[in-house]
């Protein structure tokens, strides 16, 4: 079933189209799988069923545009809406988290936060509730869509040469591999805010 789905979407006219409105709307509805779309894509280039540097440009395109989408949201948010992006604990918390990373890292947590599972939504949103300067946020905004596109499109575009003629092990290792460069990020984070919060209170511990 897999190879199938390979092979429609590797003679589809619309193939192209649908990578740029996938990347595009999971900015705002984080359900669609983008990545998953990067990664099938990256191994129908390896099989020559794509062209690499055409999915990567629409990708980058889709993901940029929908950022910006999520920052007009943003900017123009009244309580109901963001009610709606705040909506379970879960999406409450990065909401929240973007929101502090914001006032601390600016730019660079806009490009690096679409590698954060769940962090592009918030992130975008809060750029536009917090009135985050735009000019700052398209630039940051557009060097994070072409390395997100290029990375996840360049993963399946690797696992589909590994492992030719075997498009679902090919799937399942880019997949893999994706799932653990968002997992290190993670982690890396969370060691960085716990080495933060140890390190706060030794300070105001030694200036008593």
């Amino acid at each position: 079933m897999f190879d199938s789905l390979l092979d429609t979407l590797g003679r589809s006219w619309w193939e192209y189209p649908l990578v740029l409105a996938i990347c595009g709307f999971d900015a705002v509805v984080p359900v669609l799988p983008s990545e998953t779309v990067l990664l099938t894509a990256g191994i129908l280039s390896a099989e020559g069923s794509m062209v690499l540097g055409l999915v990567i440009v629409m990708a980058a395109i889709g993901g940029f545009l929908g950022d910006n989408l999520a920052y007009a949201i943003g900017n123009s948010a009244d309580e109901r809406v963001y009610r709606w992006f705040a909506r379970g604990k879960r999406r409450k918390a990065r909401l929240e988290w973007a929101q502090r990373e914001l006032d601390r890292r600016g730019g660079p947590l806009v490009m690096v936060a679409r590698f954060v599972p769940g962090g592009r939504t918030a992130t975008t949103v809060s750029c536009g509730m917090l009135d985050f300067p735009y000019r700052t946020f398209i630039v940051f905004d557009a060097i994070g869509s072409i390395l997100w596109a290029a990375l996840n499109t360049g993963i399946g575009f690797v696992g589909g040469h590994a492992f030719e003629g075997r498009p679902l092990v090919a799937f399942a290792f880019s997949f893999a591999v994706a799932l653990t460069l968002g997992g290190g990020i993670e982690l890396v984070r969370w060691v960085l805010r716990r080495r933060k919060a140890e390190r706060i209170p030794a300070e105001s511990h030694a200036s008593l």
